[in-house]
């Protein structure tokens, strides 16, 4: 079996459906796997937005340190390798097409045993993760920031259960279809990942969901710190990282963009803060970490001539985050939109929130079977007064957005054009190609 053929049998599962919450199909396929993941030792964070930029400040910090750490990250962005990985100092490795046919060649004999004993079959994220976990093992990492996919009680990723600390991001409310309709249903899902006895660091500006997450932790005898919004001090801040304060941290800095990365920097501290005694991690290593950290997609300017952003803001949370970033550092330009967003999004909620911001959008609709039409989300931006256009490609779009640009900014002008492509992070790997 070669990577392709690898890729083909994962898709040629016979699952009865794409998402299904619950762990016991996962457990029983590592369980024939001989449970990797019980041989490693995880960081484990859920939440609804943030995970991703969190996971990275911890693991590159933990890299920078000297350690190997193993990364497991859903949904990849330009490449499928890129979700299993591992990373010490500034090396940063991918899992090989050859380890990762191997692997599968593994998983697909485990799955015939299933299938001969007529049980549930596992979906593609099911045997993924358990992929990432025969790959970790193989690796001899010495921990593992693993995010989950979504929610986090029923997560095919919670069946683990060597956990150092447990990291809770902001919750808001996404993917209702699953996790439920209100802010504490959700919130209780994302509890699900707290382990007895386990550290847990927090990240909540609601109050409802502190709430559930506090109760949670009293059951668990789990030890909850929050993040203390009053002692977080930024010294500076604009479109190429911050520099901030943050008792006993004093002059961080960090190279992501974003006014909401400052918090996700901070919930890494307080998750560092705790493995102390089992992860040693000095000043200088912390501090190189933060700096070096990286995440591609997340209010990333990919072109500084012409300026051009990119951010998977893809829901109404992250979306309000992405506002408040764009008029901070971006306050002078003539600011011209790309947008395209899933159809099981609040996508009535986001278009109100791009009100008021951009001269122009340009609409696409996402290259998945969930991606809502750029003429459906055009008509919900028109509606709050915003000028739209739907393209058929991100290259139309691109071109449109950028056409007249240059002679803007070759005048000198304060009111440079800046373009923005925002909302699933699935239109994103195109905007990367055609600029790079």
């Amino acid at each position: 079996m070669d990577y392709w053929q690898a890729k083909e049998y994962i898709e040629s599962i016979p699952t009865t459906a794409k998402i299904r919450p619950g762990l016991d199909t996962t457990k029983r396929l590592l369980e024939l796997l001989g449970d990797p993941q019980e041989k490693l030792q995880f960081i484990h964070i859920a939440g609804t937005n943030g995970k991703g930029s969190t996971a990275s400040f911890i693991s590159t910090a933990l890299a920078y340190a000297g350690y190997k750490v193993g990364r497991y990250v859903s949904p990849a962005v330009f490449e499928e390798r890129e979700k299993i990985r591992w990373m010490q100092g500034e090396k940063i490795v991918y899992i090989s097409e050859e380890e990762f046919a191997d692997i599968i060649s593994k998983v697909q004999a485990a799955i015939h045993i299933m299938q001969e004993a007529r049980e549930i079959l596992p979906t593609e994220f099911e045997i993924e993760t358990a992929a990432s976990f025969l790959a970790f093992a193989a690796w001899d990492c010495d921990v593992v920031v693993l995010e989950t996919g979504m929610g986090g009680r029923l997560d095919s990723t919670n069946v683990v259960r060597n956990v150092v600390c447990s990291v809770i991001t902001p919750v808001a409310m996404d993917h209702m279809k699953f996790l439920g309709d209100t802010l504490e249903k959700i919130a209780m899902e994302k509890a699900g990942i707290i382990k007895e006895k386990v550290p847990v660091v927090v990240y909540q500006t609601e109050q409802v969901v502190k709430e559930c997450l506090q109760r949670t932790c009293i059951q668990r005898n789990a030890a909850m710190t929050e993040v203390r919004q009053e002692q977080i001090h930024v010294r500076e801040t604009d479109s190429e990282g911050s520099l901030f304060d943050y008792a006993p941290w004093q002059g961080m800095r960090i190279a992501l963009a974003g006014t909401f990365q400052v918090e996700n920097a901070c919930l890494a501290l307080e998750c560092i803060g705790q493995l102390k005694g089992r992860y040693d991690i000095s000043p200088q290593q912390l501090r190189q970490g933060f700096e070096h950290t990286l995440w591609q997609g997340r209010f990333e300017k990919i072109s500084c001539d012409p300026v051009v952003v990119a951010d998977g803001a893809h829901n109404p949370a992250a979306m309000y985050s992405f506002r408040e970033s764009v008029l901070s550092y971006y306050k002078k330009n003539k600011k011209i939109g790309i947008m395209g967003v899933f159809a099981d999004k609040d996508y009535e909620k986001m278009a109100e929130l791009a009100e008021g911001i951009f001269e122009k959008i340009y609409t696409i609709t996402p290259p998945s079977r969930r991606g809502l039409s750029a003429e459906i989300l055009a008509d919900a931006l028109e509606r709050r007064g915003v000028e739209t256009e739907p393209c058929g490609s991100m290259k139309e779009a691109l071109g449109r957005a950028l056409e007249g640009g240059e002679k803007e900014n070759t005048r000198e002008s304060e009111s440079a054009r800046a373009v923005f492509i925002f909302g699933s992070l699935s239109i994103l790997k195109e905007a990367y190609q055609l600029l790079y």
